[in-house]
């Protein structure tokens, strides 16, 4: 693979274009991680508004009918709904585990299956979540590639 960059002042933002013979997985997963570098999420602390890059991100989760993102040590509330933020992040590597959470399997150390079909998941952080028997085909699959 060659790798080629070019400066032009008169862009106002990056243009990326990826050439290539045949469009396969490696491409494929090469755009999902061009476009999630240049996502970014709006969290409001403490009367302050962070940005927030995806990769921070450990999940997105709904209580008391806000929506929070988790970070490593930080919450932050976010002004989305969970469904407009999953269609969002759809090509990402974030995937709905449970009718109020937004998972980033990125973050995901080790997974262990539970009773009724369940998954618990242990993130890097050491917290752990479930993925419910709904949502366990469809993390499995994103797990897959």
């Amino acid at each position: 693979m060659k790798l080629k960059i070019e400066e032009d002042e008169q862009l106002v933002e990056p243009e990326i274009t990826i050439r290539c013979p045949k469009i396969d997985e490696s491409i494929v997963k090469l755009s999902e991680v061009i476009n999630n570098h240049f996502i970014r999420i709006l969290g409001k602390k403490e009367g302050m508004t962070t940005i927030l890059n995806l990769d921070e991100i450990y999940y997105f989760e709904v209580v008391e009918n806000r929506l929070f993102a988790y970070t490593e040590k930080d919450v932050y509330e976010v002004n989305y709904k969970l469904q407009q933020l999953a269609t969002i992040l759809l090509p990402t590597a974030f995937i709905q585990t449970s009718r109020t959470m937004l998972l980033n399997i990125a973050k995901i150390k080790r997974i262990r299956s539970l009773v009724n079909g369940r998954i618990m998941a242990i993130l890097d952080n050491g917290e752990k979540t479930v993925i419910t028997r709904v949502y366990a085909n469809d993390f499995k699959q994103k797990l897959k590639g």
